[in-house]
């Protein structure tokens, strides 16, 4: 008897997203805050946003996770932003910080 073992593992796929440029200073942006909806990312992005609204004081923040925005996806644990959903947040904002945690 001849016995085969077989792996349920995916192929790997290694590719690389290359980083977003930097901007050259928050002063004045707009900065989304993408909160994930895992335990404690809410936390992250706003204690995030009291840290950089002392240094920034001309900065503002749209906020992204859960129902936040009518009309639009609800974003959970289950449902990511999508490149539609990308699109709409690239127009609204200058930079997007995201936050997982749990």
């Amino acid at each position: 008897m001849q016995v085969q073992i077989m792996s349920p593992a995916a192929a790997r796929v290694d590719f690389a997203v290359p980083p977003a440029p930097r901007l050259s200073s928050l002063d004045g942006k707009t900065i989304g805050l993408y909160n994930n909806m895992t335990g404690g990312a809410d936390v992250a992005v706003e204690r995030l946003a009291t840290h950089l609204s002392q240094r920034y004081p001309n900065i503002t923040f749209e906020r992204y996770g859960g129902v936040v925005r009518p009309g639009r996806p609800t974003l959970s644990r289950g449902n990511h932003i999508d490149d539609e959903e990308a699109a709409h947040i690239a127009a609204e904002v200058d930079a997007v910080i995201g936050a997982t945690a749990h």
